[in-house]
């Protein structure tokens, strides 16, 4: 079932028919009927105004029958076409230009829910991958990732992909390849083109810029505290504040780094929202 109402636009030669129509659609919770109309020509005009999800539509109208008006009507915005007539005789032509139902008069209630039924059905797909988009368009906006990229982690059976590096490969003494899960960097400092990466078990020198490596780091985690200096924040055992705008972090067996005062208040921001 849409989550929304279904709009919908009533297109007859007679009042009193376009009314009959209007209540009837009346008793169906899920639509609402946005515009009316009496000729070929008004009608065009105000469904690319209004551009409904529906039209109910009579073959018989001044100027321009509804056949006329829907070949017209074809377009991205093309709404979803239910002709309404006396005569049987145009059925074949109004599924041809891919009506969705046709209904002869006078519409009975039982029949018109049948055709909501195939409304629903129809719209309710369109609508899940509009929510759909909204949904990766969003994702992508936390995780750094493009929606193409979303879309086939959406199809496949793999973890959610991350713009982030979650491992760092690094080679050792041994000029052996080492991966280090970015979890367990506790912080990182700049010596030229080499970082000196910190964990808890080991240390480890990685050929890199810092400005590089930011890069390939996710933000929110790790944070500049001077211009050399970055630290995974969730590391941070506490805050001490000293003179001069600066600030000392506790990172845990023995280790203490001191936070220049440009990056002092992002930081402080950050360990006061994590204690919120």
């Amino acid at each position: 079932m849409p989550s929304s109402l279904i709009s919908a636009m009533v297109v007859d030669d007679e009042p009193l028919a376009i009314e009959g129509l209007k209540l009837r659609l009346q008793k169906i919770p899920d639509i609402h009927v946005i515009g009316q109309a009496e000729d070929g020509d008004s009608a065009i005009a105000l469904c690319q105004e209004l551009q409904p999800d529906v039209l109910f539509i009579d073959l018989n109208l001044p100027g321009i029958n509804g056949l006329e008006v829907v070949q017209s009507l074809q377009s991205d915005n093309m709404p979803l076409v239910v002709f309404v007539s006396a005569h049987s005789e145009y059925a074949l032509d109004a599924f041809e230009l891919s009506a969705i139902d046709y209904l002869l008069k006078p519409v009975n209630l039982g029949r018109l829910q049948q055709t909501m039924e195939r409304i629903r059905e129809r719209l309710t797909p369109l609508e899940r991958d509009q929510e759909k988009f909204k949904l990766l368009q969003a994702l992508g906006e936390v995780s750094g990732m493009d929606i193409s990229e979303l879309q086939d982690w959406l199809s496949s059976d793999k973890p959610l992909p991350n713009a982030n590096q979650q491992e760092l490969i690094i080679k050792n003494q041994d000029n052996e390849k080492v991966f280090v899960s970015v979890a367990d960097i506790a912080w990182i400092d700049a010596a030229g083109d080499y970082m000196c990466i910190h964990t808890d078990a080991e240390n480890y020198i990685l050929r890199i810029t810092m400005k590089k490596l930011i890069s390939q780091l996710d933000e929110r985690i790790f944070q500049r505290i001077h211009k050399s200096t970055m630290v995974n924040v969730n590391k941070i055992v506490s805050i001490q504040s000293l003179g001069n705008n600066e600030s000392m972090l506790d990172m845990g067996e023995g280790v203490k780094l001191k936070v220049s005062r440009n990056y002092n208040a992002a930081i402080k921001t950050i360990i006061e929202s994590r204690s919120a």
